[in-house]
């Protein structure tokens, strides 16, 4: 795979892989945080009994992570049968020159259903269902479907194929799901720059158009190297560092020095309940775009209280905590009381959705709404800005 598919080769470097009988083929999944390829031993050297057939498994698995399908699928939402299926019509279009197993699920599966090539994983869903309901009928009519959609349908809900689903969806309210796609979406922009532009550009547009919207959605929404100066340049800390890389003016000599500027930066997040999963990924977007121009963040996540106070060092946060009601004025209440820690200023990132602060902080505020959030008088001690859609 690294010589004839380095994305996915990348993209595998990236994630735990184990070797295990708690699956009867191969699976993805996440096990506590990690992403895992999960391989069963006998199942990939006995039952796959050619490398092209091997390579294919693994390809397999590597694009339902690519396309993000464990964190897609909504319990309430889909039968999760029909919905594996679905997201296997999806995956083995783009499997290419190895040999799939002949328990895998293609178009050609379901030659009566006229299946259109990259169609969405709601689209082939829909057709599936349809056909599903379809012999539910004839089931109670006491008349049998003998086409090949159907035998093929059935057979795959009694005793499955070679690709294990077990350990895909989330809960609605599960926060896991906030930070498994983070994760993934993390992963796939990494292993985006591991690969030259010429190996990029080999790949079928299908998933070039894929990462490409992945990028775009973590690109933060708000300039924070112009916000932050404007922000904070009349408090912004200096310091001299000395370096090898300078020669001293004075002396002539190594060290040099050089002027060192740092922001100390309190960054509140609104983790009450008004505020969505995405909203969330959203924030920790932001977040991360501010520590990347230099800033020094202390993060406070806040609903009605303040739930969890650390330092941001480049990864979002695996739990979140929260989601009650809203009330800013806790937020403010610490920074006044940490008389010894100087705060350039308090980013302060929500809905707007709260009764206004009756706590007037000792440093200036920025507050950043959301798209859908509310902006007014009550944001008070600073400007507020709302992010745009």
């Amino acid at each position: 795979m690294l010589i004839d598919e380095p994305f996915y080769a990348h993209f595998l470097s990236g994630i735990v892989r184990k070797i295990t009988d708690e699956v009867s083929t191969a699976a993805v999944g996440f096990n506590n945080s990690n992403v895992t390829l999960y391989v069963n031993e006998h199942f990939f050297l006995k039952e796959l009994t050619t490398f092209s057939s091997r390579v294919a498994v693994i390809k397999h698995e590597t694009l339902h992570l690519v396309f993000k399908h464990l964190v897609m699928l909504d319990f309430k939402k889909y039968d999760a049968k029909l919905f594996n299926v679905a997201a296997d019509l999806v995956v083995n279009q783009f499997i290419g020159k190895w040999k799939l197993p002949s328990s895998a699920v293609t178009l050609a599966s379901f030659p009566e259903l006229n299946l259109s090539k990259n169609e969405s994983l709601d689209w082939y869903y829909k057709k599936i269902l349809s056909l599903k309901r379809k012999m539910d009928r004839n089931k109670n009519s006491k008349d049998s479907l003998t086409n090949t959609s159907s035998q093929t349908l059935e057979n795959i809900i009694n005793n499955g194929n070679h690709s294990d689903h077990s350990k895909w969806g989330f809960s609605e309210s599960d926060i896991n799901l906030q930070h498994a796609e983070s994760e993934l979406d993390r992963i796939i922009i990494q292993t985006k720059e591991r690969i030259s532009q010429k190996q990029y550009s080999m790949l079928p547009s299908g998933i070039r158009d894929l990462i490409n919207i992945i990028i775009e959605k973590r690109n933060p929404k708000v300039n924070w190297k112009r916000a932050l100066k404007i922000f904070s340049s009349s408090s912004r800390r200096t310091k001299v560092k000395f370096t090898l890389k300078r020669i001293s003016k004075r002396y002539g000599t190594r060290p040099g020095g050089k002027i060192q500027r740092s922001q100390k930066i309190a960054v509140a997040i609104d983790t009450s309940g008004s505020i969505s999963l995405n909203e969330l990924n959203m924030f920790f977007n932001e977040v991360h775009s501010m520590w990347q121009n230099g800033a020094e963040i202390e993060v406070i996540e806040c609903d009605a209280a303040v739930q969890k106070i650390y330092d941001y060092r480049g990864k979002f946060p695996k739990f979140i905590l929260g989601r009650g009601g809203t009330n800013f004025d806790p937020v403010f209440a610490h920074i006044n009381k940490n008389r010894n820690i100087l705060y350039d200023g308090c980013i302060y990132l929500t809905d707007g959705y709260a009764p206004a602060p009756e706590i007037k902080p000792r440093c200036k505020v920025f507050w950043v709404v959301t798209p859908e959030g509310t902006i007014g008088s009550h944001l008070k001690f600073g400007r507020a800005l709302q992010i745009n859609n």
